[in-house]
């Protein structure tokens, strides 16, 4: 794993030297390039910035945390729990959180291995968490999304975004055939496709949640320099303050 993590690593190197420029702006690995690659299936254009391989997501959600801390709406310190992180995210997060947790099912390089259905953490154990495309893949979103909201502390802030397509989300556990989820899901191991309605997941979880337009950070410049232009802005939760709790109180894992 090591010996992968630095072969990519020195590609990534590689490819930032090759793309310098001024046409695109990275706010995550803070460097300027002549242009972004392609990805996805299927494809979009100039989207993955070739030093750090953070997506048009990854950035709005990177522009817009420093947004709102700037306005004093939230503080990136603590203690942060990453499920499936993405690696363009971690190299910061290390540097911001004096604790920062890594976790996943399957994955060798975290800190912890584990089910976002089954978390191993005491109760509001973390200031912030991070779990992006991840609940597709999970057949009981409702207690996944009942373990992170057990986890964060009360009023602490989280990302979990979900690929969005239409109003209503589209389930059905008797799909199992990959090649039928891949025609109603949109991917082969995704087990629903979500809609607007995720929403509602999320404030039934016990979550405050919170829309941030893309114009509040960002202006149209600035949004093509990033790749941004087809995203919309971004969506936060918050746990609400419990009367009579110390939301900041230390915990021990």
């Amino acid at each position: 794993m090591r010996i992968f993590d630095a072969a990519r690593q020195i590609k990534r190197s590689l490819r930032k030297a090759m793309f310098r420029g001024s046409r695109y702006y990275c706010p995550i690995c803070r460097a300027s390039y002549s242009r972004f690659l392609d990805t996805g299936n299927p494809v979009r254009k100039a989207v993955r910035c070739p030093g750090c391989d953070s997506l048009e997501r990854h950035r709005l959600l990177w522009l817009c945390l420093e947004y709102l801390e700037g306005k004093q709406v939230l503080r990136q310190c603590g203690r942060m729990l990453h499920v499936a992180p993405e690696a363009c995210l971690t190299k910061n997060w290390k540097i911001l959180y004096k604790d920062y947790v890594t976790v996943d099912l399957f994955a060798q390089n975290v800190k912890v291995r584990a089910d976002v259905t089954e978390l191993c953490f005491p109760n509001a154990c973390f200031d912030a968490i991070v779990c992006n495309h991840v609940l597709e893949h999970v057949p009981d979103d409702a207690k996944a999304l009942a373990e992170l909201y057990r986890s964060l502390k009360p009023g602490g802030w989280g990302s979990i975004q979900v690929p969005v397509l239409g109003e209503i989300t589209q389930e059905d556990a008797s799909v199992t055939d990959p090649a039928e989820r891949l025609l109603k899901f949109g991917q082969s191991d995704h087990v629903r496709q979500y809609g607007a309605d995720f929403k509602q997941r999320l404030e039934q979880a016990g979550f405050i949640v919170l829309e941030i337009s893309k114009t509040e950070f960002l202006d149209s410049e600035a949004g093509q320099r990033i790749s941004a232009e087809c995203e919309n802005g971004v969506t936060l939760v918050i746990k609400p303050v419990i009367e009579n709790k110390d939301p900041f109180q230390e915990c021990k894992f």
